[in-house]
């Protein structure tokens, strides 16, 4: 026995009105189901791909638009003019390598 005359035949069982619609869905010429199916895909795939396709340009112009400050305030705290330390606060700092 098929899966497709186990589905129909599990369905009027359990559900007697589903099964006209299951019978009448099985009829159905092959291209019908098809585009059915196509289309069902295209209603979900396509939101999802617009959605993908939005979060990466916004994650794009949020990195650039925060690099562009990053950069600029770093510009601006670097002017000859600036008291900003040019360390890191560390006085006599000794590396010992260990083999």
């Amino acid at each position: 026995m098929s899966w497709q005359v186990w589905i129909e035949e599990e369905v009027h069982r359990r559900y007697p009105g589903a099964g006209v619609w299951v019978t009448r869905i099985s009829r159905q010429p092959s291209w019908v189901t098809r585009t059915a199916v196509l289309l069902a895909v295209l209603v979900v795939v396509i939101p999802v791909l617009l959605l993908t396709l939005a979060a990466v340009l916004v994650g794009m112009v949020a990195l650039i638009v925060l690099g562009g400050i990053a950069r600029l305030l770093n510009t601006v705290a670097n002017l000859p003019g600036g008291n900003r330390k040019k360390d890191d606060g560390r006085r006599n700092v000794r590396v010992i390598r260990r083999p």
